[in-house]
């Protein structure tokens, strides 16, 4: 994700995420015996299984974390809604609070196991060691990044949004067709200029600005109708620099950026946490929590 300059630190921006996917793990299928061999008894060895039904190598009681039978995940401070809920990561609440949990509980850590480390956006990918086991703070994976610390496969890739006041004319938008006639603006160079020239291609063309400070100034200033931002910074806008705006909705698009758990370069833990989110992605668990805390609640319903 990328930063954005100063009051946007706490949220998006590199949603920087110029985004790598995240890799499918395939079994190969066993060899076919030969119809010549002889006939025998033979029992297959079998990866030995943890009690949280991961393989051994992923048994709590071989993890390698920072302290035994503890699992301690990063956070930002203070960390914001939708991600944390009341600045308070023990609750459960929120995208992040309650992703950490839901992974921590497949690794076969209870709650009262999960302790929290608050760490800055930068100390997250800085080199060094870290006072994490994995950091869940919107980190996008990027190669520059790679070369300092280990990035788990994507939990999230971030959709776009567009910000609106509550009084705007399109402010009750339920679907892209709507904002067609709307005069739309963004940055310049971003994914968020392709997707609103290609997804929504309004009938005025779309507006560009410097950066992103630049566009939410000419919203404020009704130069435009609405502003077209990744989710996350949309969030936050909404929020916290604009008065009586609202976020109306958000849109897939090619290029979103790619958020993965953050561990110590060439941590061990990697791919257990890979193994992790798996299975909570198999289980619809990952999409559930998705769905609650970056749609539901967060106030943005997916428009089409």
């Amino acid at each position: 994700m990328t930063r954005l300059p100063t009051i946007l630190v706490a949220l998006a921006a590199a949603l920087t995420l110029a985004a790598c996917g995240g890799s499918d793990t395939t079994t190969a299928e066993p060899a076919a015996s030969s119809a010549a061999a002889p006939a025998a008894t033979t029992t297959e060895a079998t990866p030995a299984t943890a009690a949280n039904g991961l393989s051994a190598a992923c048994a709590k009681e071989s993890l390698a974390v920072r302290t035994p039978g503890e699992l301690t995940v990063g956070t930002s401070d203070p960390a914001f809604p939708p991600y944390v809920e009341d600045n308070d990561p023990t609750s459960g609440k929120g995208f992040e609070s309650a992703l950490a949990y839901a992974i921590a509980e497949q690794l076969g850590f209870t709650q009262a196991e999960v302790k929290w480390a608050k760490v800055t956006f930068e100390q997250a990918y800085a080199p060094g060691n870290k006072k994490f086991d994995f950091d869940l703070n919107q980190v996008s994976i990027n190669p520059d990044r790679q070369k300092t610390v280990s990035f788990s496969d994507p939990y999230y890739t971030a959709p776009q949004s567009i910000v609106v006041f509550n009084s705007s004319k399109f402010a009750g938008a339920t679907t892209l067709a709507e904002l067609k006639d709307a005069k739309l603006g963004t940055q310049i160079g971003t994914s968020s200029l392709d997707a609103a020239r290609t997804l929504i291609a309004p009938s005025q063309d779309v507006q560009v600005y410097d950066d992103t400070s630049a566009a939410t100034t000419a919203l404020k200033n009704k130069q435009i109708d609405g502003l077209v931002v990744d989710l996350p910074t949309g969030l936050f806008l909404a929020a916290a620099e604009l008065e009586d705006a609202k976020v109306v909705g958000q849109f897939a698009a090619p290029g979103g950026d790619d958020w993965a758990l953050v561990s110590e370069r060439d941590s061990a833990l990697t791919t257990c946490l890979n193994v992790a989110l798996a299975a909570l992605r198999t289980s619809g668990k990952l999409a559930a929590i998705t769905t609650e805390w970056m749609s539901t609640s967060a106030g943005a319903p997916e428009l089409k």
